[in-house]
C-alpha cells in the first residue's frame, strides 16, 4: 500500500474535531508529536475501505473499514472495525519475540507519561487510585458494585476530565465527596505516587501503570457486549495472575499490532506493515462501477 497524506478532515490534530470531542477541556501540547505519524497514514484503508479517527463500528464477518485514534500522547493506533479481527491480532501480537525497540518503548512510557489534556498539578498522593470513564460511557464500562468494594478498601476515586456537573454530584453523593479526585486533576501525576490503579478497558491508565510495574485492576461489567478502545489490548494481556507486563511488551515489539509511536526511527514501516497484515483478510468494499452496492474481495 502507498503512503499518501491523510485527508483533512476530522481526524488527529484538526483543532475543531478535538474543540467538539473535549468542549473547554484543552488538549495538552505534548500530543502535537503525533501529527508527524498521523501524516503517514494512507487516506484509506485497504481495498479502498474507510480510515476514520476516533470512532468506533463493528462487522466480524469481514472488514468494512478501519479506526484510528491518539494514545498516552506517544501512539497512534489503528484498528480494523471489526471486534473479532482487532482481537485477533492483539492475541497473534503477544507471540512476538521481545526487541530492543520494543523494550525502549516500554522505558518511554514508563519514565515519559504525560497527561493528553492541560490539567491542574495534584497537592495530595494516594495509595490506591481508580480512573473513571467519562460521562458519555461510564455506565455501560464500569461495574459500581466492584467499585463499592474497592471503595471500602480505601480506594479514591479520579473523575475523567470529561464528567458533568450531574454526574459529579452523584458520584460525590454515592461515594463521599472525599472519595472524589477533581476531574481537572492531572491523572498521570496521581498514577506516578500510586501504588494500585484501576481502571475500565476503556482506558489508557491502566497499560501506563502496567509500563510501570504497578498493579492493576479493571472494574468493567463482566458482560463482554462492548468493544471498548482497549479491549483488543487488555483482554491479549489477562492472565490468571493479572495483566502480563511481558505480554504488553511482546506488543510494544511488534511490527503490525497497530500501535504506531512517534518516538521510534521508522513508525511508516510499523503503518506498512499493519495494513499488509490485512492484505489476506476479506473486505467488504463498495464497487466503483455500482452504486452503493457492497461486493466482497479477499486478497491472499
Amino acid at each position: 500500500m502507498s503512503i499518501k497524506s491523510h485527508a483533512d478532515n476530522d481526524e488527529l490534530g484538526n483543532a475543531a474535531a478535538h474543540f467538539f470531542k473535549s468542549g473547554s477541556v484543552t488538549r495538552s501540547s505534548a500530543n502535537d508529536a503525533l501529527e508527524q505519524v498521523t501524516a503517514l497514514l494512507p487516506e484509506e484503508g485497504n481495498f479502498g475501505t474507510n480510515l476514520e479517527y476516533d470512532l468506533w463500528y463493528s462487522f466480524n464477518d469481514s472488514i468494512h473499514g478501519y479506526v484510528y485514534t491518539d494514545v498516552m500522547t506517544k501512539f497512534v493506533y489503528i484498528k480494523p472495525a471489526s471486534k473479532k479481527y482487532a482481537n485477533q491480532i492483539m492475541r497473534i501480537a503477544t507471540t512476538e519475540t521481545i526487541t530492543e525497540e520494543g523494550q525502549y518503548i516500554l522505558e518511554d512510557i514508563a519514565n515519559n507519561n504525560s497527561d493528553k489534556y492541560n490539567l491542574k498539578k495534584a497537592r495530595k498522593s494516594y495509595d490506591f487510585v481508580i480512573f473513571l470513564p467519562g460521562t458519555n460511557c461510564i455506565n455501560d464500562v464500569i461495574d459500581f458494585g466492584k467499585i463499592t468494594n474497592a471503595v471500602r478498601q480505601g480506594a479514591k476515586l479520579k473523575m475523567h476530565p470529561l464528567t458533568s456537573k450531574g454526574l459529579e454530584t452523584k458520584l460525590k453523593n454515592d461515594f463521599g465527596k472525599e472519595t472524589i479526585i477533581d476531574k481537572k486533576i492531572a491523572g498521570h501525576q496521581l498514577l506516578e505516587n500510586a501504588a494500585i490503579v484501576g481502571c475500565g478497558m476503556n482506558s489508557e491508565m491502566g497499560l501506563v501503570a502496567l509500563s510501570k510495574g504497578k498493579k492493576v485492576y479493571l472494574f468493567d461489567k463482566d458482560d463482554g457486549k462492548r468493544n471498548w478502545t482497549y479491549t483488543p489490548i487488555y483482554k491479549a494481556i489477562q492472565t490468571n495472575n493479572g495483566l502480563s507486563q511481558e505480554k504488553w511488551l511482546r506488543i510494544l515489539s511488534s511490527k503490525y499490532s497497530g500501535l504506531v509511536p512517534h518516538m521510534i526511527e521508522n513508525p511508516k514501516e510499523r503503518i506498512e506493515h499493519f495494513f499488509t497484515y490485512f492484505k489476506g483478510t476479506k473486505h467488504n468494499v463498495k464497487n466503483s462501477n455500482t452504486r452503493n452496492k457492497w461486493v466482497n474481495t479477499t486478497n491472499s
